[in-house]
């Protein structure tokens, strides 16, 4: 009996290594498809309750981007929603700007989401099906969600990637020095009042 368990066990491992390894190979399939460093992020304007008049991606020159592309009815995105939420917290301090572009189609039902997982970063949402209207997936290229850009300080690709670790990697590589709080949260504010 004990044999026959181990096997099993071994089984199973052996399974998980193969499974991870093709998702792997897929994330890499899929970001090679991506906009690549050192292509321009294409500009478009955020309108949202924060931004009636309207905002442009290209305001935040000067600044690294983080850029997500994702649904609140998409697994994926689900799971990595904990992982977006550290990225903010994080690198948020540090100067980094993070804006969401959901591909939701129900207003309420993508605002619920965001108030419930706290991800108090710009969100912007044509309300229109993926694919079927939308305006940025194609030049995004985003053809998987979610899809994450880094954008650095010129408006250029710094990384791009339907893996959240990737970019963390990519935010980690910058060794951007750390910002206390109280002055993080003072440039934040005193950033969106100027929006």
């Amino acid at each position: 009996m004990k044999k026959i368990l181990l096997m099993a066990m071994a089984l199973l491992c052996l399974n998980s290594c193969v499974i991870g390894a093709e998702e792997t190979q897929d994330t890499g399939q899929y970001d090679s498809q991506l906009l690549q460093r050192g292509e321009t992020a294409p500009d478009f304007t955020i309108t949202n309750a924060d931004h009636p008049e309207g905002i442009s991606l290209s305001a935040f020159r000067g600044q690294y981007v983080v850029l997500e592309f994702w649904a609140s009815w998409c697994p994926d995105c689900r799971r990595e929603t904990p992982t977006m939420v550290a990225l903010y917290e994080t690198y948020a301090p540090r100067g980094v700007q993070f804006v969401g572009v959901s591909f939701d189609t129900d207003s309420a039902t993508w605002q619920n989401y965001v108030r419930q997982n706290g991800m108090d970063w710009i969100q912007y949402s044509e309300l229109k099906k993926w694919k079927n209207g939308t305006t940025l997936d194609g030049p995004y290229k985003v053809n998987w969600i979610p899809t994450v850009y880094l954008i650095d300080p010129e408006g250029k690709i710094a990384a791009g990637s339907i893996s959240t670790a990737n970019i963390r990697a990519a935010l980690e590589a910058l060794q951007l020095p750390e910002t206390s709080d109280s002055t993080a949260t003072a440039a934040q504010k005193e950033s969106e009042a100027e929006l």
